[in-house]
């Protein structure tokens, strides 16, 4: 009998400092799986935006080859730069996969992305689902919460092979307040509550399901203490990537460039 293939959940915390967030009680839900599993430093390359972070973080491509160099994405060659899911989808045509985001340019069509692949016809056979909250429309804070309850609901009740959940709300602090001030802590602790939700969905489905799941969580960048990033300050290009996986043996790592995550996270679940 074929052994099922590890499931995955790839949690995306925008903006995250780990030097902030492993202060004592900030982030409780995110230390854990650290503790409990792994946490390897990941160099980001400049220029440290979102759009070149997360191109390269999900395809495992370079910036030079996704042609990502700001948000605006002008020309950008992500057609040619596959996603995580779609990654996942080519090597077995059954995969379910699943993204849940508030950022424009990871899944609108219609933007200036998307960075993950809409695959019209996969959606059409139930085989990939997008839902996207406008934080633009709502709020940072109100469409996290919506990511959070909708990627909980497909992931209890549906347990797709592989999801991509991203979350905003500690970048948009950082833009707006800083990395140094208990703002940005607040921020950090609220979006650790919404990893800890997105946690126990993937326990529940271990339980109830006997299946084995990897969860991952990663960042595209840090913030200066006044806010910002972009440039290639210690703070800003320092990532990380956390991974969990009750009963596996995970593997020792120094250090990741941002393309080595995406080959990486399909290495764990072959």
């Amino acid at each position: 009998m074929t052994r099922a293939r590890r499931k995955l959940c790839l949690i995306g915390l925008d903006g995250l400092r780990w030097d902030v967030a492993t202060e004592p009680g900030l982030a409780p839900g995110l230390m854990r799986l650290a503790d409990e599993g792994s946490a390897t430093p990941v160099w980001m390359v400049p220029p440290t935006d979102s759009g070149p972070g997360w191109s390269s973080l999900l395809t495992g491509c370079s910036h030079e080859q996704t042609r990502v160099w700001d948000n605006d994405m002008i020309n950008h060659q992500l057609g040619a730069c596959p996603d995580l899911l779609s990654l996942v989808w080519m090597r077995d045509h059954h995969a379910v996969t699943y993204a849940a985001a508030t950022w424009r340019q990871l899944l609108d069509p219609h933007g200036r992305g998307p960075i993950v692949h809409t695959r019209i016809d996969q959606q059409r056979n139930g085989l990939h689902e997008l839902f996207w909250a406008d934080g633009e429309l709502t709020g940072c804070v109100a469409a996290d919460e919506e990511v959070q309850a909708a990627a909980a609901r497909v992931i209890a009740d549906r347990g797709p092979d592989a999801a991509f959940v991203y979350f905003e709300g500690v970048d948009e602090a950082g833009h707006r307040y800083g990395s140094a001030g208990a703002e940005y802590r607040a921020a950090i602790t609220r979006v650790d509550g919404l990893l800890r939700c997105l946690v126990k969905a993937v326990d529940e489905r271990r339980e109830r399901h006997g299946e084995d799941w990897l969860i991952a969580v990663v960042t595209d960048h840090g913030h200066k203490p006044e806010g910002g990033h972009g440039g290639d300050e210690p703070e800003v290009r320092r990532s990380f990537l956390v991974l969990h996986c009750p009963g596996a043996t995970l593997p020792a790592l120094d250090t990741l460039d941002p393309t080595a995550v995406t080959p990486l996270l399909l290495d764990l679940t072959a």
